[in-house]
Protein backbone atom coordinates (compact mmCIF):
# COMPACT_ATOMS: atom_id res chain seq x y z
CA UNK A 1 0.00 0.00 0.00
CA UNK A 2 2.82 2.25 -0.14
CA UNK A 3 5.07 3.60 -2.71
CA UNK A 4 8.19 5.50 -2.38
CA UNK A 5 7.31 8.16 -5.17
CA UNK A 6 10.89 8.71 -6.36
CA UNK A 7 11.52 5.53 -7.23
CA UNK A 8 8.22 4.73 -9.11
CA UNK A 9 10.26 4.46 -12.36
CA UNK A 10 13.09 2.76 -11.32
CA UNK A 11 11.69 -0.56 -9.60
CA UNK A 12 10.34 -2.41 -13.13
CA UNK A 13 12.24 -5.38 -14.01
CA UNK A 14 14.33 -6.72 -10.95
CA UNK A 15 12.43 -8.65 -8.45
CA UNK A 16 14.06 -9.34 -5.14
CA UNK A 17 13.85 -12.93 -4.31
CA UNK A 18 12.75 -13.38 -0.98
CA UNK A 19 12.85 -16.42 1.42
CA UNK A 20 11.32 -17.64 4.21
CA UNK A 21 12.21 -16.36 7.74
CA UNK A 22 14.89 -19.49 8.22
CA UNK A 23 17.96 -18.87 10.36
CA UNK A 24 18.71 -15.22 9.38
CA UNK A 25 17.13 -15.11 5.68
CA UNK A 26 20.20 -17.49 4.09
CA UNK A 27 18.36 -18.98 1.08
CA UNK A 28 20.48 -17.68 -2.15
CA UNK A 29 18.84 -15.16 -4.32
CA UNK A 30 20.14 -16.22 -7.74
CA UNK A 31 18.49 -13.29 -9.52
CA UNK A 32 20.31 -10.40 -7.59
CA UNK A 33 23.71 -12.47 -8.09
CA UNK A 34 23.26 -12.17 -11.79
CA UNK A 35 26.06 -10.31 -13.68
CA UNK A 36 23.39 -8.79 -15.69
CA UNK A 37 21.90 -7.17 -12.84
CA UNK A 38 24.94 -5.37 -11.84
CA UNK A 39 25.72 -4.19 -15.67
CA UNK A 40 23.01 -2.39 -15.97
CA UNK A 41 22.39 0.81 -13.69
CA UNK A 42 18.26 1.18 -14.25
CA UNK A 43 18.15 -2.53 -12.64
CA UNK A 44 20.98 -1.53 -9.61
CA UNK A 45 18.54 1.78 -9.06
CA UNK A 46 15.17 -0.99 -9.37
CA UNK A 47 17.25 -2.74 -6.39
CA UNK A 48 18.35 0.30 -4.40
CA UNK A 49 14.74 1.65 -4.55
CA UNK A 50 13.82 -1.66 -3.23
CA UNK A 51 15.93 -1.16 -0.37
CA UNK A 52 14.55 2.44 0.74
CA UNK A 53 10.70 1.05 -0.19
CA UNK A 54 11.47 -1.42 2.46
CA UNK A 55 13.32 0.30 5.17
CA UNK A 56 11.26 0.56 8.17
CA UNK A 57 10.13 3.79 8.79
CA UNK A 58 6.77 3.60 10.62
CA UNK A 59 5.31 5.67 8.12
CA UNK A 60 1.48 6.61 7.82
CA UNK A 61 0.94 3.24 6.62
CA UNK A 62 2.52 1.59 9.92
CA UNK A 63 -0.49 -0.44 11.20
CA UNK A 64 -0.41 -2.90 14.48
CA UNK A 65 -2.38 -6.26 13.17
CA UNK A 66 -5.41 -4.94 12.28
CA UNK A 67 -6.68 -2.09 9.68
CA UNK A 68 -6.25 1.35 10.80
CA UNK A 69 -4.96 -0.12 13.98
CA UNK A 70 -1.84 2.62 14.55
CA UNK A 71 0.75 3.27 17.27
CA UNK A 72 -0.94 6.10 18.76
CA UNK A 73 -3.65 4.06 19.56
CA UNK A 74 -1.57 2.22 22.16
CA UNK A 75 -0.33 5.24 24.14
CA UNK A 76 -1.79 8.54 25.60
CA UNK A 77 -2.66 10.19 22.69
CA UNK A 78 -5.47 8.47 21.46
CA UNK A 79 -7.85 5.93 21.17
CA UNK A 80 -9.28 3.40 18.62
CA UNK A 81 -12.71 4.15 17.85
CA UNK A 82 -13.63 0.80 16.30
CA UNK A 83 -14.75 -1.82 18.43
CA UNK A 84 -12.64 -4.36 17.20
CA UNK A 85 -8.51 -4.97 17.04
CA UNK A 86 -6.26 -5.43 19.76
CA UNK A 87 -5.73 -1.35 20.51
CA UNK A 88 -9.17 -1.78 22.46
CA UNK A 89 -7.66 -4.76 24.64
CA UNK A 90 -7.34 -3.62 28.77
CA UNK A 91 -3.91 -5.36 28.24
CA UNK A 92 -1.71 -3.67 25.64
CA UNK A 93 -0.85 -7.18 23.77
CA UNK A 94 2.53 -8.61 23.19
CA UNK A 95 4.09 -9.57 20.30
CA UNK A 96 2.14 -7.28 17.80
CA UNK A 97 4.74 -4.36 17.59
CA UNK A 98 8.08 -6.85 16.24
CA UNK A 99 10.04 -6.54 13.04
CA UNK A 100 12.55 -8.76 12.27
CA UNK A 101 14.15 -7.24 9.74
CA UNK A 102 16.94 -9.67 8.29
CA UNK A 103 15.34 -10.24 4.71
CA UNK A 104 15.97 -6.31 4.99
CA UNK A 105 19.06 -6.99 6.02
CA UNK A 106 20.43 -9.71 3.70
CA UNK A 107 19.35 -7.86 0.93
CA UNK A 108 21.13 -5.28 1.73
CA UNK A 109 23.94 -7.00 2.31
CA UNK A 110 23.63 -8.46 -1.41
CA UNK A 111 23.85 -5.12 -2.39
CA UNK A 112 26.92 -4.03 -0.42
CA UNK A 113 28.44 -7.42 -1.36
CA UNK A 114 28.11 -6.71 -5.50
CA UNK A 115 28.02 -3.18 -5.55
CA UNK A 116 31.96 -2.30 -6.07
CA UNK A 117 32.27 -4.25 -8.62
CA UNK A 118 29.06 -2.97 -11.01
CA UNK A 119 30.35 -1.90 -14.30
CA UNK A 120 27.34 -0.16 -14.90
CA UNK A 121 28.62 2.69 -12.30
CA UNK A 122 31.20 4.94 -12.23
CA UNK A 123 33.43 4.57 -9.01
CA UNK A 124 31.84 7.92 -7.53
CA UNK A 125 28.77 6.53 -8.50
CA UNK A 126 29.40 3.34 -6.28
CA UNK A 127 30.89 4.36 -3.03
CA UNK A 128 27.32 6.75 -3.21
CA UNK A 129 25.50 3.78 -3.63
CA UNK A 130 27.26 2.00 -0.93
CA UNK A 131 26.44 5.00 1.16
CA UNK A 132 23.21 4.50 0.59
CA UNK A 133 22.41 1.00 1.19
CA UNK A 134 24.89 1.18 4.36
CA UNK A 135 22.30 4.22 5.66
CA UNK A 136 18.92 1.57 4.70
CA UNK A 137 20.74 -1.40 7.08
CA UNK A 138 21.76 0.89 9.87
CA UNK A 139 17.99 2.24 9.59
CA UNK A 140 16.75 -1.78 10.26
CA UNK A 141 19.33 -1.80 12.92
CA UNK A 142 17.31 0.69 14.89
CA UNK A 143 14.28 -0.83 13.79
CA UNK A 144 15.00 -3.81 15.60
CA UNK A 145 17.31 -2.63 18.18
CA UNK A 146 14.54 -0.43 20.02
CA UNK A 147 12.32 -3.21 19.35
CA UNK A 148 14.41 -6.49 20.98
CA UNK A 149 17.44 -4.76 22.37
CA UNK A 150 20.28 -6.66 20.73
CA UNK A 151 20.10 -8.85 17.95
CA UNK A 152 22.41 -10.65 15.65
CA UNK A 153 24.95 -8.64 14.23
CA UNK A 154 25.21 -9.60 10.35
CA UNK A 155 27.28 -7.38 7.77
CA UNK A 156 27.64 -9.80 5.05
CA UNK A 157 25.14 -11.93 2.87
CA UNK A 158 25.40 -15.25 4.24
CA UNK A 159 25.11 -18.15 1.80
CA UNK A 160 24.23 -21.65 2.72
CA UNK A 161 26.49 -23.98 0.45
CA UNK A 162 25.23 -27.22 1.94
CA UNK A 163 27.59 -26.99 5.18
CA UNK A 164 26.72 -27.06 8.60
CA UNK A 165 24.21 -25.05 9.08
CA UNK A 166 25.63 -24.08 12.81
CA UNK A 167 28.06 -21.37 11.13
CA UNK A 168 24.98 -19.67 10.02
CA UNK A 169 23.06 -19.73 13.37
CA UNK A 170 24.91 -16.44 15.07
CA UNK A 171 23.71 -15.62 18.77
CA UNK A 172 22.53 -11.99 19.69
CA UNK A 173 24.87 -9.06 19.71
CA UNK A 174 24.78 -7.04 23.20
CA UNK A 175 22.45 -3.88 22.66
CA UNK A 176 25.02 -1.41 23.03
CA UNK A 177 26.68 -3.28 20.19
CA UNK A 178 24.20 -2.47 17.84
CA UNK A 179 23.70 1.21 18.72
CA UNK A 180 27.48 1.71 18.47
CA UNK A 181 27.18 -0.35 14.87
CA UNK A 182 24.68 2.29 13.71
CA UNK A 183 26.37 5.41 15.25
CA UNK A 184 29.72 3.88 13.44
CA UNK A 185 27.84 3.28 9.91
CA UNK A 186 26.24 7.24 9.96
CA UNK A 187 30.00 8.28 10.93
CA UNK A 188 31.62 6.55 8.12
CA UNK A 189 29.29 7.73 5.48
CA UNK A 190 28.26 11.13 6.08
CA UNK A 191 31.11 12.61 3.62
CA UNK A 192 30.35 10.37 0.93
CA UNK A 193 26.58 11.14 0.80
CA UNK A 194 25.76 14.43 -0.80
CA UNK A 195 24.67 17.31 1.40
CA UNK A 196 21.48 18.10 -0.70
CA UNK A 197 19.43 16.27 -3.68
CA UNK A 198 17.21 17.71 -5.93
CA UNK A 199 14.91 16.57 -8.31
CA UNK A 200 13.69 12.61 -8.62
CA UNK A 201 16.87 11.96 -6.40
CA UNK A 202 15.32 14.54 -3.60
CA UNK A 203 13.83 11.50 -1.53
CA UNK A 204 17.35 9.87 -1.52
CA UNK A 205 19.54 9.94 1.60
CA UNK A 206 21.75 12.87 2.33
CA UNK A 207 24.65 13.32 4.71
CA UNK A 208 22.07 15.39 7.15
CA UNK A 209 19.75 12.07 6.94
CA UNK A 210 22.90 10.12 8.28
CA UNK A 211 23.10 13.01 10.98
CA UNK A 212 19.36 12.56 12.06
CA UNK A 213 19.59 8.84 11.93
CA UNK A 214 22.74 9.44 14.59
CA UNK A 215 21.22 11.71 16.25
CA UNK A 216 18.17 9.58 16.95
CA UNK A 217 19.79 6.43 17.81
CA UNK A 218 22.27 8.16 20.14
CA UNK A 219 19.31 9.95 22.11
CA UNK A 220 17.43 6.21 22.41
CA UNK A 221 21.16 4.58 23.56
CA UNK A 222 21.27 7.56 26.18
CA UNK A 223 17.78 6.70 27.21
CA UNK A 224 18.39 3.51 27.58
CA UNK A 225 21.68 3.31 29.52
CA UNK A 226 20.24 5.95 32.21
CA UNK A 227 16.77 4.67 32.61
CA UNK A 228 16.79 0.79 31.66
CA UNK A 229 18.19 -2.14 33.40
CA UNK A 230 20.90 -4.41 32.22
CA UNK A 231 19.55 -7.61 31.30
CA UNK A 232 20.57 -11.13 29.89
CA UNK A 233 24.05 -10.16 30.14
CA UNK A 234 23.86 -6.92 27.86
CA UNK A 235 21.76 -8.26 25.28
CA UNK A 236 19.32 -6.12 26.91
CA UNK A 237 19.87 -2.78 28.53
CA UNK A 238 22.87 -0.90 28.53
CA UNK A 239 25.45 -0.24 31.79
CA UNK A 240 24.52 3.35 33.17
CA UNK A 241 27.73 4.60 32.69
CA UNK A 242 27.70 5.21 28.93
CA UNK A 243 24.88 7.09 29.28
CA UNK A 244 26.91 10.48 29.19
CA UNK A 245 28.98 9.71 25.67
CA UNK A 246 25.58 8.79 23.90
CA UNK A 247 23.90 11.96 25.02
CA UNK A 248 27.18 13.74 23.78
CA UNK A 249 27.18 12.36 20.50
CA UNK A 250 23.60 13.17 19.76
CA UNK A 251 24.26 16.13 20.62
CA UNK A 252 27.31 16.57 18.66
CA UNK A 253 24.91 15.02 15.55
CA UNK A 254 22.35 17.68 15.88
CA UNK A 255 24.48 20.46 15.98
CA UNK A 256 25.85 19.65 12.63
CA UNK A 257 22.35 19.85 11.20
CA UNK A 258 21.68 23.10 13.42
CA UNK A 259 25.18 24.59 12.57
CA UNK A 260 25.04 23.68 8.26
CA UNK A 261 21.98 26.52 8.32
CA UNK A 262 20.79 24.42 5.56
CA UNK A 263 18.01 23.47 7.67
CA UNK A 264 15.10 25.95 9.02
CA UNK A 265 11.36 25.84 10.81
CA UNK A 266 8.68 25.79 8.41
CA UNK A 267 7.02 29.25 8.57
CA UNK A 268 4.88 29.84 5.26
CA UNK A 269 2.01 30.70 6.64
CA UNK A 270 1.01 33.67 8.93
CA UNK A 271 -1.83 31.89 10.48
CA UNK A 272 0.11 29.62 13.02
CA UNK A 273 -2.40 27.16 13.44
CA UNK A 274 -2.66 26.36 9.64
CA UNK A 275 1.10 27.13 9.65
CA UNK A 276 1.30 23.62 11.71
CA UNK A 277 -0.94 21.66 9.35
CA UNK A 278 0.73 22.74 6.37
CA UNK A 279 3.85 21.69 8.01
CA UNK A 280 2.85 18.18 6.78
CA UNK A 281 1.20 18.79 4.00
CA UNK A 282 3.65 21.23 1.57
CA UNK A 283 5.96 19.00 -0.33
CA UNK A 284 7.41 22.21 -2.32
CA UNK A 285 11.34 22.83 -1.99
CA UNK A 286 10.39 26.07 0.31
CA UNK A 287 9.89 23.42 3.24
CA UNK A 288 12.82 23.60 4.68
CA UNK A 289 11.98 21.38 7.66
CA UNK A 290 12.28 18.44 5.62
CA UNK A 291 15.96 16.49 5.96
CA UNK A 292 14.26 13.28 5.09
CA UNK A 293 10.94 12.21 3.90
CA UNK A 294 9.35 8.93 2.08
CA UNK A 295 7.02 10.02 -0.64
CA UNK A 296 3.58 8.68 -1.75
CA UNK A 297 1.79 8.69 -5.01
CA UNK A 298 -1.62 7.55 -6.32
CA UNK A 299 0.18 6.76 -9.82
CA UNK A 300 0.89 3.16 -8.24
CA UNK A 301 -0.76 3.09 -4.55
CA UNK A 302 -0.93 5.77 -2.47
CA UNK A 303 -1.74 5.90 1.32
CA UNK A 304 -4.87 5.35 3.52
CA UNK A 305 -4.66 7.69 6.23
CA UNK A 306 -6.91 10.38 5.22
CA UNK A 307 -9.54 6.89 4.43
CA UNK A 308 -9.44 5.68 7.76
CA UNK A 309 -9.30 8.66 9.22
CA UNK A 310 -12.14 10.92 7.88
CA UNK A 311 -14.71 11.72 10.40
CA UNK A 312 -18.32 10.23 10.26
CA UNK A 313 -20.15 12.86 7.98
CA UNK A 314 -17.09 13.12 5.29
CA UNK A 315 -16.13 9.31 4.99
CA UNK A 316 -16.30 7.44 2.46
CA UNK A 317 -16.64 3.91 4.15
CA UNK A 318 -13.84 3.14 6.44
CA UNK A 319 -13.22 6.43 8.92
CA UNK A 320 -13.03 7.83 12.23
CA UNK A 321 -10.86 5.86 13.26
CA UNK A 322 -7.85 7.60 15.89
CA UNK A 323 -9.57 9.38 18.58
CA UNK A 324 -7.52 12.27 20.52
CA UNK A 325 -8.33 11.48 23.93
CA UNK A 326 -9.27 14.52 26.13
CA UNK A 327 -6.55 14.07 28.35
CA UNK A 328 -3.98 14.39 25.87
CA UNK A 329 -5.81 18.16 24.05
CA UNK A 330 -5.45 19.28 27.83
CA UNK A 331 -1.52 18.80 27.48
CA UNK A 332 -1.61 21.85 24.85
CA UNK A 333 -1.22 24.63 26.71
CA UNK A 334 -2.92 28.18 26.47
CA UNK A 335 -1.22 30.58 23.84
CA UNK A 336 0.40 32.49 27.01
CA UNK A 337 1.88 29.50 28.59
CA UNK A 338 -0.67 28.43 31.13
CA UNK A 339 -2.26 24.88 31.65
CA UNK A 340 -4.28 23.39 28.88
CA UNK A 341 -7.12 22.04 30.68
CA UNK A 342 -10.12 22.76 29.22
CA UNK A 343 -12.79 25.38 30.68
CA UNK A 344 -15.59 23.16 31.03
CA UNK A 345 -16.95 24.71 34.11
CA UNK A 346 -17.02 28.16 36.12
CA UNK A 347 -15.12 28.90 39.06
CA UNK A 348 -17.87 27.58 41.23
CA UNK A 349 -17.65 24.10 39.79
CA UNK A 350 -20.61 24.89 37.00
CA UNK A 351 -20.66 24.14 33.41
CA UNK A 352 -20.27 26.73 31.26
CA UNK A 353 -22.65 27.44 28.95
CA UNK A 354 -20.88 28.45 25.58
CA UNK A 355 -23.26 30.31 22.44
CA UNK A 356 -20.32 29.51 20.25
CA UNK A 357 -19.04 26.13 21.33
CA UNK A 358 -15.35 26.34 19.25
CA UNK A 359 -14.60 28.73 22.08
CA UNK A 360 -14.00 26.38 24.48
CA UNK A 361 -10.93 26.30 21.81
CA UNK A 362 -10.00 29.67 22.42
CA UNK A 363 -6.02 30.59 22.52
CA UNK A 364 -4.94 26.88 22.59
CA UNK A 365 -1.53 26.01 21.16
CA UNK A 366 -2.14 26.85 17.63
CA UNK A 367 -0.26 23.42 17.01
CA UNK A 368 -3.51 21.62 18.54
CA UNK A 369 -5.22 23.43 16.42
CA UNK A 370 -3.45 22.05 13.70
CA UNK A 371 -3.46 18.37 14.40
CA UNK A 372 -6.74 17.40 15.87
CA UNK A 373 -10.11 18.25 14.58
CA UNK A 374 -12.89 19.45 17.48
CA UNK A 375 -16.19 19.98 18.57
CA UNK A 376 -17.71 22.41 15.48
CA UNK A 377 -14.29 23.07 13.91
CA UNK A 378 -14.52 23.85 10.32
CA UNK A 379 -13.43 21.15 7.86
CA UNK A 380 -13.76 20.70 4.34
CA UNK A 381 -16.09 23.04 3.46
CA UNK A 382 -18.60 22.40 6.19
CA UNK A 383 -17.81 21.52 9.93
CA UNK A 384 -17.39 18.42 12.12
CA UNK A 385 -20.36 18.52 14.10
CA UNK A 386 -20.09 16.78 17.28
CA UNK A 387 -22.20 16.07 20.65
CA UNK A 388 -23.60 13.67 22.81
CA UNK A 389 -26.72 13.99 23.85
CA UNK A 390 -29.66 17.11 24.78
CA UNK A 391 -30.06 18.54 28.25
CA UNK A 392 -33.94 19.22 28.47
CA UNK A 393 -35.44 22.33 30.36
CA UNK A 394 -35.93 20.50 33.57
CA UNK A 395 -32.22 19.53 33.44
CA UNK A 396 -32.71 15.76 32.17
CA UNK A 397 -30.33 14.08 29.45
CA UNK A 398 -31.12 12.48 26.67
CA UNK A 399 -28.55 10.32 24.37
CA UNK A 400 -29.02 8.78 21.78
CA UNK A 401 -28.05 4.90 20.44
CA UNK A 402 -27.93 5.97 16.76
CA UNK A 403 -27.06 8.90 14.60
CA UNK A 404 -30.68 9.06 13.35
CA UNK A 405 -32.03 9.36 16.73
CA UNK A 406 -34.67 12.65 16.85
CA UNK A 407 -35.42 14.84 19.65
CA UNK A 408 -39.02 14.21 20.86
CA UNK A 409 -40.91 15.02 17.89
CA UNK A 410 -38.65 17.23 16.51
CA UNK A 411 -35.74 17.02 13.39
CA UNK A 412 -32.80 17.50 15.07
CA UNK A 413 -31.11 14.33 15.96
CA UNK A 414 -29.82 13.73 19.54
CA UNK A 415 -26.23 12.82 18.92
CA UNK A 416 -24.98 15.01 15.87
CA UNK A 417 -23.48 14.17 12.33
CA UNK A 418 -20.25 13.04 13.83
CA UNK A 419 -20.96 11.41 16.94
CA UNK A 420 -20.51 10.67 19.71
CA UNK A 421 -21.77 7.45 20.34
CA UNK A 422 -20.54 4.50 22.37
CA UNK A 423 -21.51 2.15 19.35
CA UNK A 424 -20.26 2.18 15.87
CA UNK A 425 -17.41 3.67 14.20
CA UNK A 426 -18.16 7.47 15.51
CA UNK A 427 -15.43 9.29 17.90
CA UNK A 428 -15.62 8.06 21.60
CA UNK A 429 -13.63 10.92 22.86
CA UNK A 430 -15.54 14.40 20.99
CA UNK A 431 -12.10 14.46 18.89
CA UNK A 432 -10.80 13.57 15.76
CA UNK A 433 -6.99 13.78 13.96
CA UNK A 434 -6.21 16.86 11.81
CA UNK A 435 -2.25 16.55 11.38
CA UNK A 436 -1.70 14.89 7.86
CA UNK A 437 -5.22 15.15 6.84
CA UNK A 438 -6.11 16.52 3.30
CA UNK A 439 -7.98 19.34 3.83
CA UNK A 440 -10.04 19.97 0.85
CA UNK A 441 -11.54 17.00 -0.42
CA UNK A 442 -12.02 13.34 0.95
CA UNK A 443 -9.66 10.44 0.01
CA UNK A 444 -10.29 7.38 -1.24
CA UNK A 445 -8.63 4.01 -0.43
CA UNK A 446 -4.82 4.34 -1.56
CA UNK A 447 -5.06 7.97 -3.06
CA UNK A 448 -3.68 9.48 -0.16
CA UNK A 449 -0.35 11.71 -1.32
CA UNK A 450 0.34 13.24 2.33
CA UNK A 451 4.47 12.52 2.45
CA UNK A 452 6.02 11.19 5.73
CA UNK A 453 9.15 12.98 6.64
CA UNK A 454 11.08 10.34 8.57
CA UNK A 455 13.57 13.22 10.09
CA UNK A 456 12.32 16.73 10.81
CA UNK A 457 14.10 19.80 12.27
CA UNK A 458 11.69 20.01 14.71
CA UNK A 459 12.51 16.83 15.88
CA UNK A 460 16.51 17.51 15.75
CA UNK A 461 16.13 20.64 18.01
CA UNK A 462 14.06 18.48 20.29
CA UNK A 463 16.25 15.59 20.52
CA UNK A 464 19.60 18.60 21.05
CA UNK A 465 17.51 20.13 23.91
CA UNK A 466 16.82 16.70 25.43
CA UNK A 467 20.33 15.36 25.15
CA UNK A 468 21.56 19.30 26.60
CA UNK A 469 19.09 19.17 29.56
CA UNK A 470 20.35 15.57 30.29
CA UNK A 471 24.20 16.55 29.88
CA UNK A 472 23.48 19.65 32.40
CA UNK A 473 23.82 22.30 29.65
CA UNK A 474 20.36 23.82 30.13
CA UNK A 475 20.66 27.01 28.78
CA UNK A 476 20.98 25.31 25.46
CA UNK A 477 18.17 23.66 25.68
CA UNK A 478 15.61 26.63 26.64
CA UNK A 479 16.82 27.71 23.52
CA UNK A 480 15.87 25.06 21.32
CA UNK A 481 12.52 24.92 22.71
CA UNK A 482 11.92 28.06 22.62
CA UNK A 483 12.60 28.03 19.06
CA UNK A 484 9.77 25.74 18.56
CA UNK A 485 7.08 27.39 20.99
CA UNK A 486 7.93 30.55 19.05
CA UNK A 487 7.20 29.24 15.59
CA UNK A 488 3.62 27.77 17.27
CA UNK A 489 3.21 30.59 18.31
CA UNK A 490 3.21 30.58 22.27
CA UNK A 491 4.77 32.13 24.98
CA UNK A 492 8.31 31.16 25.44
CA UNK A 493 9.56 29.74 28.63
CA UNK A 494 11.77 31.73 31.34
CA UNK A 495 13.15 28.05 32.50
CA UNK A 496 13.55 24.69 31.34
CA UNK A 497 14.23 21.04 32.71
CA UNK A 498 14.14 17.53 31.53
CA UNK A 499 9.73 17.08 32.24
CA UNK A 500 9.51 20.04 30.51
CA UNK A 501 11.48 19.14 27.09
CA UNK A 502 9.26 16.03 27.12
CA UNK A 503 6.49 17.61 27.19
CA UNK A 504 7.42 20.04 24.09
CA UNK A 505 8.23 16.67 22.35
CA UNK A 506 4.77 15.11 23.20
CA UNK A 507 2.96 18.11 21.87
CA UNK A 508 5.16 18.66 18.91
CA UNK A 509 5.69 15.12 17.51
CA UNK A 510 2.16 13.88 18.30
CA UNK A 511 0.60 11.55 15.96
CA UNK A 512 4.43 11.00 14.98
CA UNK A 513 5.03 7.57 15.57
CA UNK A 514 7.54 8.61 18.37
CA UNK A 515 5.27 8.73 21.39
CA UNK A 516 5.28 4.94 21.77
CA UNK A 517 9.38 4.50 21.56
CA UNK A 518 9.65 7.74 23.66
CA UNK A 519 7.33 6.21 26.55
CA UNK A 520 9.50 3.00 26.28
CA UNK A 521 12.90 4.40 26.28
CA UNK A 522 12.32 6.90 28.92
CA UNK A 523 10.53 3.36 30.97
CA UNK A 524 7.67 5.33 32.44
CA UNK A 525 5.02 3.28 29.95
CA UNK A 526 4.34 0.83 32.53
CA UNK A 527 3.38 3.55 35.03
CA UNK A 528 1.96 6.23 32.39
CA UNK A 529 -0.26 3.47 31.58
CA UNK A 530 -1.48 1.28 34.47
CA UNK A 531 -5.38 0.90 34.36
CA UNK A 532 -5.69 4.17 32.79
CA UNK A 533 -8.96 5.39 31.86
CA UNK A 534 -9.06 7.74 29.52
CA UNK A 535 -11.19 10.78 28.99
CA UNK A 536 -13.80 12.49 26.21
CA UNK A 537 -15.09 15.33 25.64
CA UNK A 538 -19.17 15.36 25.26
CA UNK A 539 -20.97 18.29 24.24
CA UNK A 540 -24.67 18.61 25.31
CA UNK A 541 -26.85 20.93 23.26
CA UNK A 542 -28.93 23.17 26.06
CA UNK A 543 -32.48 22.70 24.91
CA UNK A 544 -34.40 25.76 24.83
CA UNK A 545 -38.19 25.80 23.38
CA UNK A 546 -39.26 28.13 20.42
CA UNK A 547 -35.51 28.47 19.55
CA UNK A 548 -33.49 27.42 16.55
CA UNK A 549 -30.24 25.18 17.47
CA UNK A 550 -28.34 27.51 16.11
CA UNK A 551 -29.71 29.52 18.60
CA UNK A 552 -28.79 27.38 21.34
CA UNK A 553 -26.07 27.11 23.81
CA UNK A 554 -23.67 24.03 24.92
CA UNK A 555 -22.05 22.67 27.69
CA UNK A 556 -19.12 20.37 27.81
CA UNK A 557 -18.33 17.55 29.81
CA UNK A 558 -15.04 15.59 30.67
CA UNK A 559 -16.60 12.18 31.06
CA UNK A 560 -15.25 8.59 30.97
CA UNK A 561 -14.53 7.56 27.15
CA UNK A 562 -15.90 4.03 26.47
CA UNK A 563 -13.31 2.46 26.43
CA UNK A 564 -11.29 -0.17 28.98
CA UNK A 565 -9.04 1.43 30.85
CA UNK A 566 -5.29 0.55 29.30
CA UNK A 567 -2.36 -1.09 30.95
CA UNK A 568 1.15 -2.01 29.84
CA UNK A 569 3.34 -4.55 31.34
CA UNK A 570 6.98 -3.95 31.80
CA UNK A 571 7.92 -6.97 29.69
CA UNK A 572 6.74 -4.70 26.94
CA UNK A 573 9.80 -2.51 27.23
CA UNK A 574 11.52 -5.41 24.72
CA UNK A 575 9.50 -7.22 22.10
CA UNK A 576 9.32 -11.18 22.10
CA UNK A 577 11.53 -12.24 19.52
CA UNK A 578 9.59 -14.64 17.10
CA UNK A 579 9.44 -18.03 17.86
CA UNK A 580 10.57 -19.13 14.00
CA UNK A 581 13.66 -17.10 14.80
CA UNK A 582 14.42 -18.93 17.95
CA UNK A 583 13.41 -22.25 16.37
CA UNK A 584 15.75 -21.99 13.27
CA UNK A 585 18.55 -20.65 15.34
CA UNK A 586 18.99 -22.35 18.71
CA UNK A 587 22.17 -19.59 19.59
CA UNK A 588 19.11 -16.54 20.10
CA UNK A 589 17.57 -16.10 23.70
CA UNK A 590 14.02 -14.88 23.82
CA UNK A 591 13.69 -11.56 26.13
CA UNK A 592 12.67 -11.85 29.35
CA UNK A 593 8.78 -12.65 30.19
CA UNK A 594 7.87 -14.59 26.99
Amino acid sequence: MKNLKSYIALVCTVALAVSCNNVLDTSPTNLLNDHQVWSSKNAIDAYLGQLYDSMQVEDLEYQIESEGQYLSEFTDEAVRAYTWGRANYALIPEGVFGWWGYKEVRNTNTFLDNINNAAALTPEERKVYEAEARFCRAMNYFAMVKRYGGVPLVTVAQKYDGGDVKTLQLPRNKEYEIYDFIKDECQAIQSTLPESREGEDKYRATRYAAYALECRAMLYAASEAKYGNVQLDGLIGIPAEKAEGYWKAARAAAEKIINSGKYALYTAKTDKAENFQYLFLDESEANKEQIFTKAFDTSNKGGTFDYFNAPQSFKLDYGCVTNPTADFVAEFEYKDGSDGALKVNDASGNPIKYADPTDLFKDKDPRMLGSILYPFCPWQGSRVEVRKGIIKPDGTIVTASSLSDKYEGTNTTIAAKDGTLTSTDVTKTGFYIKKFMTPNKVVDYEKGETNWMVFRYAEVLLNYAEACVELGDDAEALRAVNLIRERAGIAPRTSINRDQVRHERKVELAFENHRWWDIRRWHIADQLLNAKQFKALNPYLVWEDGKDVSQMKYIFKIEDAPKDPRTFLPKLYYERIPADAISTNPNIKQNPGY
